[in-house]
């Protein structure tokens, strides 16, 4: 005889761990912030709460009252709390669409008289229902009072408890609420409560429980200190960044290859989407993102007695703009931005401003940061291009509203309220079309198929918001956002399924928005009557929607792909001087001789005798006259000879701005020699560009 053979024992088949569960198949209203439980039956409630309370609960008993949808139907369910053991606490689950005060006098009735209300210390009568009304709410203060006679603590929840406690734990809400976003009723809380923050101090903490906890919340299949082997047993090689330097002097250092320095042992290791470096200095983990996190984190441990205990954790932003991508970067080159300087007085010690502190380290700690930055600069970079190609969402900017989302598309704002009511018209409920593929409704776009065709599988393709967003819309646009399948990231992007960001600006371009605007115009001009007496309305109505039905493509184009340039010459160029005319190229890491090759280009261009010397001549700081196009070639040369070009963001910008006036809008006159060696000096430039484009993608508006 068990210990739990004293409670009731009426476990139902639906209360078990591989029960069938039947989950809400429709997707959340726009607005709606609450859990729907008035779409569950009786059954699919009562194990939504099984599943929900024992997450903290070890529930020993459970007692069916009447059946389904008589008078008194639902369950208790009797348990102890998992953190206080020998309390016990009696829940009651009920499923009534409208739970009157009557009904809740003869409930509490019904325990009290029952055996089990001397053991329980506490009892909570858990309701399906939105909201308890003023009248059952005062009925319930009442009651509260009788169960608090009785020395029993009483808890009303509804809805609105549910949902909160349901953002816990995203495995149950995609288990019952599988189309609503598990970035909106989970990881937004995540993120309040610093969930991130937890899970990376976690990887290191020194009991082994708790360290097994965050792994096993990562997906991670080996013990700590225990790195992925490759076929022949091996631990796998980190990838080396690909703009470091050959050398590790001052002109570009790159990160040591022996993973001994010193004779003290560095170790890199993978996990899943987990990072980990250990040395002697500190360690370093980090949350790689993916499609379950979609934000970057990472953690820092000092291996120091005066900060021992102390863990240092930074955010995604603070990451990717301040301390990664500035590969082979030397020490006290200004992009690396978050040393301050030496600590005065003391030889070798440098001062470093990381997030919410300020703290000094020997300069071979520093080193050891900035390798280690170097290192996770290609594995950060790695996850997030597989996180865009997962979602065919490469070039499109990556945006956090009520979790993270990809920017698709620029519309105006007339054009989104015409494809609102269009869906609306064209709901499934409404006929049997092709284009009756939607959930209707003005405020989200939503399409969907309730059985499958040819062309599309059973259930959503996408669900589409749209919000002003400073810096991507015009004041009379919204930008069209999509988002991943919140219950399913495994299943990826499919033409049939849900629809991937490349898709789904095609499908929006090509298919939906001529179909709209031809609705549009039909339903003003389609019949005989307005033909003939609106005749002369009817083309500038049609001018109006070839205005209003207008999509732009908020992609940012690389300048570079697979090593050339996509755009002319000139257009490269003065893409890249207005880059670099910028605050936030302050911060890039430019190689000595890169800014001398541009000057190169300069006087290459010089040759054909185009634009002002004078004006190329202040923007390269030359301080020689030049009379012609030769004296500044003369003059160039000897410069960059003398050693006297700075490397920086701003003499880079100057160079620019000289190469652009002597190309004098045009490289038609270049010839073939001269035009490869141009080619190869913007090179360097336009990758620092494209890096720069990315780290900006998946954090301005992140």
């Amino acid at each position: 005889m068990t210990s739990n053979d004293r409670f009731p024992q009426d476990w139902h088949r639906h209360l078990a761990q591989n029960a069938r569960v039947s989950p809400v198949d429709t997707a959340l209203p726009f607005g709606q912030a609450l859990l729907d439980f008035t779409h569950m039956d009786d059954t699919t409630f009562e194990q939504f709460c099984w599943w929900l309370l024992k997450k903290d609960h070890t529930l020993v008993g459970c007692k069916r009252l009447g059946g389904p949808g008589t008078e008194q139907g639902g369950i208790d369910l009797l348990g102890f709390d998992a953190s206080v053991t020998g309390r016990l606490r009696v829940f009651e689950c009920k499923a009534w669409k409208e739970f009157k005060p009557t009904a809740m006098t003869k409930a509490i009735d019904a325990f009290l008289e029952g055996e089990w209300a001397a053991p329980a210390a506490s009892f909570t009568l858990i309701l399906a229902q939105r909201d308890a009304g003023s009248a059952l709410l005062k009925r319930w203060e009442k009651e509260k009072q009788r169960l608090k006679r009785a020395g029993i603590e009483g808890e009303l929840w509804t809805a609105h408890n549910l949902t909160l406690k349901a953002q816990l734990y995203p495995d149950v809400l995609t288990k019952f609420f599988p189309f609503y976003s598990v970035e909106t009723f989970a990881n937004v809380w995540m993120d309040r409560v610093a969930f991130h923050e937890l899970v990376t101090k976690s990887f290191f903490d020194p009991r082994d429980k708790v360290a097994q906890w965050a792994r096993r919340l990562m997906g991670e299949k080996h013990p700590r200190g225990e790195p992925e082997s490759t076929e022949d047993g091996q631990a796998p090689l980190v990838g080396k960044p690909n703009r470091a330097a050959a050398s590790g002097d001052e002109t570009g250092e790159s990160p040591r290859q022996s993973s001994f320095i010193d004779g003290v042992y560095r170790n890199v290791t993978l996990f899943g989407n987990s990072w980990h470096f250990k040395g002697p200095w500190f360690e370093f983990s980090a949350i790689l993102p993916d499609e379950h996190f979609t934000h970057a984190s990472a953690a820092i441990t000092f291996n120091r007695p005066d900060v021992q205990g102390v863990v240092l954790t930074v955010d995604h932003t603070w990451l990717l703009t301040r301390f990664l991508f500035k590969v082979g970067a030397p020490l006290r080159s200004p992009c690396r931005e978050i040393i301050v300087g030496g600590v005065p007085d003391a030889h070798g010690l440098f001062l470093l401003d990381l997030p919410h502190c300020r703290l000094s380290l020997q300069e071979p700690g520093v080193r050891d940061l900035f390798e280690v930055a170097d290192l996770l600069t290609v594995a950060m970079s790695d996850a997030l291009q597989r996180l865009e190609l997962g979602w065919s969402a490469q070039h499109f900017p990556f945006v956090m509203r009520g979790g993270k989302k990809v920017a698709i598309a620029a519309i105006p704002k007339l054009l989104w309220r015409a494809i609102g009511q269009f869906a609306v018209e064209h709901d499934v409920s409404k006929g049997d079309t092709p284009w009756h593929m939607f959930h209707g409704n003005t405020q989200v776009l939503k399409p969907f198929h309730q059985i499958a065709t040819e062309q599309f599988d059973r259930g959503y393709h996408g669900i589409f918001y749209a919000y002003e967003i400073d810096g991507l819309s015009y004041s009379n646009e919204v930008v069209l956002l999509w988002q991943p399948d919140g219950p399913h990231p495994e299943r990826g992007c499919s033409s049939r399924g849900w629809w991937s960001c490349e898709f789904a600006v095609a499908w929006l371009n090509d298919v939906l928005l001529p179909e709209v605007k031809r609705w549009a115009y039909q339903r003003s001009f389609g019949t005989v009557c307005a033909r003939l007496f609106k005749s002369r309305q009817a083309h500038p109505y049609s001018q109006r929607l070839d205005e209003a039905f207008v999509v732009r493509d908020l992609r940012e184009r690389p300048l570079l792909v697979e090593g050339k340039l996509t755009r002319s010459i000139v257009e490269s160029t003065q893409e890249l001087q207005s880059f670099f005319y910028g605050a936030s190229a302050e911060r890039c890491f430019i190689r000595p001789g890169e800014v001398d090759a541009l000057y190169e280009a300069v006087a290459l261009a010089a040759k054909a005798g185009r634009g002002y010397v004078g004006f190329a001549e202040s923007k390269l700081e030359i301080q020689e006259d030049s009379a012609d196009h030769a004296d500044l070639i003369a003059h160039i040369r000897e410069y960059v000879r003398s050693g006297r070009v700075r490397a920086n963001s701003g003499a880079a910008d100057g160079a620019l701005r000289a190469l652009l006036e002597m190309l004098n809008d045009s490289d038609a006159h270049l010839d073939d020699a001269d035009r490869e060696a141009i080619v190869g000096s913007l090179i360097p430039f336009a990758k620092i560009y494209d890096e720069a484009m990315f780290v900006r993608r998946h954090t301005k508006w992140s």
